[in-house]
């Protein structure tokens, strides 16, 4: 059975729904970029968390918190 990819929309996006995603995931943004998650970055800076989701072939997905 294969899973569907976890939308992530930055108007709506929560901080457990960014902290439920993990390695192996698949993964796509309302901009069209998708793919499968094969490393993750969360880096707190400045009041800010942003996450990096760097997708296998298809680049990174950042969102800044």
């Amino acid at each position: 059975m294969e899973k569907s990819a976890t939308l992530i929309k930055r108007a709506s996006i929560n901080v457990n729904l960014l902290d439920s995603i993990k390695i192996g995931d698949l993964l796509a943004d309302e901009y069209g970029k998708s793919g499968k998650v094969c490393e993750i970055e969360k880096v707190n800076r400045h009041g800010e968390c942003h996450y990096y989701f760097k997708l296998l072939k298809s680049g990174t997905i950042l969102i800044i918190l």
